[in-house]
């Protein structure tokens, strides 16, 4: 990997937490919060999703809905490197199935509220900000109706990517008489 000091691309050290990464450290908040089953809280888009629980089966399938990145990053220059960081809004969308899919989105709503639960994902520096309405969605399948309730809720994180980019120590001129 190269640095500032030679032509080139460069690359970030370190590793910000997208894709699976980040819907795990989510899906274990939900668990956490409504205290379904993590077999029931899913990821609405697998490659290999799994089987359909029964209608009656309280689960919850959610998605990062969108990550929207602040207007440019911040820059740190550091002794040996630079820190490029940046905040995010990531909108997690969330659908609760089942006889008690109106309670278990209503649980989650109200447990957003609570400082205590907050508190597991700031260690991811993830922040909540709010959450919508609860809204009604049925969904049809297999000739029947199935109870769905959507909510979304917003959050923010900071991110950090370091850079070798070596810091511009001085320069000589010289004048000719």
């Amino acid at each position: 990997m190269g640095d500032s000091a030679k032509d080139g691309y460069l690359q970030p050290n370190g590793a910000v937490k997208y894709d699976r990464e980040l819907e795990d450290v989510f899906q274990g908040f939900i668990v956490g919060i409504t205290s379904l089953k993590g077999q029931f809280v899913r990821p609405r888009y697998q490659e290999e999703p799994p089987p359909m629980p029964a209608i009656s089966t309280d689960w919850c399938a959610f998605a990062i809905k969108t990550i929207t990145p602040d207007d440019g990053p911040y820059f740190q220059q550091n002794d040996e490197d630079m820190d490029s960081i940046r905040h995010e809004e990531i909108e997690l969308f969330l659908s609760f199935y089942g006889n008690n899919g109106q309670s278990f989105a209503n649980i989650f709503k109200d447990g957003l509220a609570i400082p205590q639960n907050i508190a597991q994902i700031r260690k991811h520096k993830i922040k909540f900000v709010g959450c919508g309405e609860i809204r009604t969605a049925p969904d049809f399948l297999n000739q029947q109706y199935v109870h769905r309730y959507d909510v979304v809720a917003t959050f923010r994180r900071k991110t950090k990517r370091t850079y070798a980019v070596k810091p511009f120590l001085g320069y000589q001129i010289k004048i000719k008489h």
